[in-house]
């Protein structure tokens, strides 16, 4: 072969090579781009504090009326609990030992909380509303993200929801903060930062149950209500254990019944006998109001209704 030929032979090989070479690279390149685009990002646990970026949440959290406050209009029932506070005050979680027929709501306990973040509990806010959905509010120490989540900004861009892929339910739905949120969904996580966010007063379940709220005391760390019971339109429990070591419960009914009001009243009148200190029961309106104090098991086990 002529050598000459040959020589250009070769470099036309060469840049043949090179041509298919980047039109490969090209289409490799736009194929992964595309992929990657379509496919969220799935973000792997933090060990440093909440950090997942957007803002944080940040609102009162000491009571159930600052559940209440963050939670919609159609809730019917709630529990607030410190855990940290009886844990202070105790060998022993007593709010476990609750019966339903005291609290009318079945309680969250901690260990469940503390898998779910694994982290320690420190204040726990649980609520159902009418809509079959729910509403986890709860503080935690150390304060990061244990799980792995799908990371999307909330429509006024302020916050980041974090899709959780660890549930049975992977629409699950995460706000970190300060009470850390946690729904059934995006959309009624959407709804808990509308709630926060309004300039406005918004409508909410504080609106519910302020006729019994109104009443309520400063200190239980235990704190039910229910607008779900048979013997009042809406029931109040706070439990708080002093430092002697008994237990004051304070119920609160709006329109109780005239049976329930009646059987109330006549307890009342041997609580002293029966190993009470304190057996007070007052009426204001619609409002019946009882505190009574003693050992946790007297406390615990005096009829609601």
């Amino acid at each position: 072969m002529n050598p000459k030929i040959g020589i250009q032979f070769i470099a036309a090989f060469m840049i043949l090579s090179m041509i298919l070479s980047s039109v490969a690279y090209f289409i490799g390149s736009d194929d992964s781009s595309d992929e990657d685009n379509n496919q969220p990002d799935i973000n792997t646990p933090q060990t440093e504090y909440f950090d997942v970026g957007g803002k944080e949440v940040f609102h009162s959290f000491n009571s159930i009326a600052d559940g209440l406050q963050m939670s919609n209009p159609q809730t019917y029932e709630a529990q607030f609990l410190d855990v940290e506070y009886i844990e202070s005050t105790g060998l022993e979680l007593w709010n476990e030992q609750l019966p339903l027929n005291l609290t009318t709501v079945s309680m969250r306990n901690k260990v469940e909380v503390d898998n779910l973040y694994m982290t320690s509990s420190k204040q726990i806010y649980f609520a159902q509303d009418f809509n079959n959905e729910f509403l986890l509010l709860s503080t935690m120490t150390p304060k990061i993200v244990s799980f792995q989540y799908i990371g999307l900004p909330s429509s006024d861009n302020q916050y980041l929801l974090l899709s959780r892929l660890d549930t049975t339910d992977t629409k699950h739905t995460n706000v970190m903060g300060e009470p850390t949120i946690f729904t059934p969904t995006r959309e009624s996580a959407e709804a808990i930062i509308s709630i926060i966010e309004s300039v406005a007063v918004p409508p909410t379940a504080y609106d519910t149950f302020s006729p019994v709220l109104n009443y309520s005391d400063d200190y239980s760390e235990f704190q039910v209500v229910n607008s779900l019971v048979g013997f009042a339109d809406l029931y109040y429990m706070g439990l708080h254990r002093n430092d002697d070591g008994s237990f004051t419960r304070t119920t609160i009914y709006y329109n109780p019944s005239a049976e329930s009001a009646a059987h109330i009243n006549e307890l009342a009148l041997s609580g002293s006998e029966r190993g009470f200190s304190q057996y007070d029961v007052t009426t204001e309106g619609n409002i019946l109001k009882v505190v009574l104090t003693g050992e946790f098991s007297l406390v615990t086990g005096e009829d609601i209704e």
